[in-house]
């Protein structure tokens, strides 16, 4: 497996599937250029894993082979969305690294994009660190390192890490990448936008490309634009996603916002429900709930809340949708004493990050302890991040909490950033401003 196809999480408010991807530098694409054929690697993927397996139960102290199907555990994982393979992936890279302990960097980083997959912040920013030790020169190691940091919440010292790297004349996709999610959460959207653009030109550019990561730079682009109340960017992109690799669970979710975000409840269903069959996460299926629900459909909607109750209980793998869960109960005021522990669970694992931040406050305010809730949402807007959603939270808990003015100045804002950035709580923020 060339780096090439290695990934690292969002994020942020993107899901465990949401990984970075790790590439080369590329040189620029021509100012005007076509996209070089797509190569769906992913459906040889199963023949190359076993012809790996084969390779490594042959030769088991070969530590690249067995670092290499590692690579190509996660890589699966992304494709179809098999926890196993993670686990699988995560151990294989422990014993590659047990053979060769010195200079094995990309073992190092097979490792670390393992233990993010599972919430292991703090473990796998560890292996990153030592892979960038290893290999100083290593572009793509301190990129990940600077996204582990901001899944942590130490957004200055991400900014500190992504300041080390050269701007070289060759492109980086992966830091590229990177350095966009630190503009959005910091409130430069528009140049996260650009950043991701520039980054899809080169990888759009390149056959040797896999098709999930094509499509991954895809989605982001819609997530962007869809902050940005760029609808018609959004579809553009998540067409394009889906054009590249159509089992994109991630891409299919985010659309399915979308189409919810704009009432369109057919569509949404449609996309929730074929992402939930290939994922099923507590948000997306609360994305297939809300749709039943528009269209009429109420016992569907009820079958599909006991299953997000389900996956609480057994689903939940080393609690990696906590966040998801705690969002889920808290918009819809149900089970709020298991989405306060949800929230809490994130928290410890990140600390003060935005969107742990964000999840914690929302859960307090909706239980009514919104002073508690104010010191929490105050930390997730710190930055400015154009997300309308945090925007919004903010604003209803500055109300509750005797600053009025403020907190409609801020639910106005939300919607000049996006006026439809959520079907319930964009219509909440308008009659709060008409009874202000």
């Amino acid at each position: 497996m060339t780096a090439r196809s290695l990934a690292a999480i969002m994020a942020g408010a993107v899901t465990a599937l949401a990984l970075w991807p790790v590439l080369g530098a590329h040189r620029a694409p021509a100012a005007s250029f076509t996209p070089a054929p797509l190569v769906r690697d992913y459906e040889s993927r199963d023949r190359l894993v076993s012809f790996y397996e084969r390779q490594v139960r042959a030769h088991p102290d070969d530590q690249i082979e067995m670092r290499m199907l590692a690579g190509l555990y996660l890589q699966r994982f992304r494709e179809q969305s098999d926890l196993s393979d993670v686990t699988r992936a995560e151990r294989l890279a422990e014993r590659s690294i047990q053979l060769q302990p010195q200079g094995n960097t990309a073992g190092q980083m097979t490792l670390a994009a393992a233990l993010l997959t599972y919430h292991h912040f703090r473990k796998a920013l560890v292996h990153e660190r030592a892979a960038w030790e290893g290999e100083p020169s290593n572009a793509n190691a301190l990129a990940q390192i600077a996204s582990l940091e901001m899944e942590l919440g130490e957004y200055s010292r991400a900014d500190t890490t992504l300041a080390r790297i050269p701007r070289a004349p060759a492109e980086n996709p992966t830091v590229d990448s990177v350095r966009a999610r630190l503009d959005e959460l910091t409130g430069h959207l528009d140049h996260a936008r650009a950043l991701i653009a520039t980054a899809i030109r080169s990888i759009d550019s390149d056959v040797s490309i896999p098709a999930y990561t094509r499509s991954w730079f895809h989605m982001r682009a819609g997530q962007l634009a869809f902050e940005a109340g760029d609808f018609g960017a959004a579809q553009r992109e998540y067409d394009l996603a889906l054009a590249d690799f159509p089992n994109n669970a991630m891409a299919l979710m985010w659309q399915a916002r979308l189409y919810r975000a704009q009432q369109r409840w057919h569509a949404a269903l449609a996309a929730a429900s074929r992402s939930a069959q290939l994922y099923p996460l507590p948000q997306v299926l609360g994305y297939e709930a809300d749709a039943q629900r528009a269209l009429g459909e109420r016992d569907a909607a009820a079958q599909t809340d006991a299953l997000i109750d389900a996956e609480q209980r057994l689903f939940n793998t080393q609690g990696i949708n906590d966040r998801l869960l705690a969002n889920y109960y808290a918009q819809r005021r149900v089970h709020l004493g298991a989405a306060l522990r949800a929230a809490r669970s994130d928290y410890a694992k990140r600390g003060d990050e935005i969107y742990a931040d964000d999840t914690l406050g929302w859960v307090l305010a909706r239980m009514g302890r919104w002073r508690d809730a104010r010191s929490y949402t105050e930390r997730a807007v710190r930055y400015g991040t154009q997300d309308a959603e945090i925007q919004y939270h903010a604003g209803i808990v500055e109300i509750h909490t005797g600053d009025a003015a403020r907190g409609r100045a801020r639910l106005r804002a939300a919607l000049r950033m996006n006026p439809a950035f959520d079907p319930f709580e964009a219509a909440d923020a308008r009659a709060e401003l008409a009874h202000g």
